[in-house]
């Protein structure tokens, strides 16, 4: 069963190492530094397993995530721009990509293999909300907005936001015709907006 927001962290409470360090190595990695990609995985390592456990649920599955991550971060640091994103959130992202690509591996394994289960005795990984963008305050906003939304919304918009399901894909998984599931994610994001909108005027 997918977790509530309420059970996400903080943002504050996953913050990495200096913001200079971890942009320094980056750029040192980009010149095929093997030591600084050593000081750059004793620095993310913690926090970028902890991500990847409790997206994936499984500690073996989370590490060999958090290896192809650094694979792709030797390869691709020197595209990092500093302007365009904070070096831990650039290394977040491209964890949280690997992650998303073995869910979906696991999942058309299971299809293949298996009769699709029903949502309730499925494991579905926890919303991939981007907390070390957001402040807290923000966080806080959206995740109470979507908690407030009704059940069968919730989970669409879930599936669509949190894993980036097409719509097709949303209406395979929960069994429910291609048009209702449309119209769930309409009205849940009208209900977001309205919800958020009112937040901003009344802080």
């Amino acid at each position: 069963m997918l977790p509530a927001l309420h059970a996400l962290p903080d943002p504050a409470s996953t913050s990495p190492q200096p913001e200079d360090d971890a942009s320094q190595l980056l750029f040192l990695i980009g010149q095929q530094d093997r030591a600084a990609l050593g000081e750059l995985y004793q620095m993310w390592a913690p926090s970028l397993l902890g991500i990847a456990v409790r997206i994936l649920h499984d500690r073996e599955e989370a590490e060999e995530a958090m290896q192809d991550a650094f694979v792709k971060i030797w390869h691709r640091a020197a595209e990092y721009d500093p302007t365009k994103a904070k070096a831990f959130v650039w290394g977040f992202t491209i964890l949280r990509t690997v992650c998303i690509d073995r869910i979906r591996y696991q999942r058309r394994q299971k299809r293949d293999h298996t009769k699709s289960q029903s949502w309730g005795e499925r494991d579905i990984p926890e919303p991939l909300l981007d907390s070390q963008i957001l402040t807290s305050d923000t966080f806080a906003s959206v995740r109470n907005a979507v908690n407030q939304l009704p059940y069968d919304e919730r989970r669409c918009l879930e599936l669509a936001v949190f894993l980036e399901y097409t719509h097709s894909e949303i209406s395979s998984e929960l069994q429910t015709p291609l048009g209702t599931v449309k119209n769930r994610l309409r009205r849940a994001m009208e209900k977001l907006q309205h919800i958020l909108s009112y937040h901003e005027l009344t802080r």
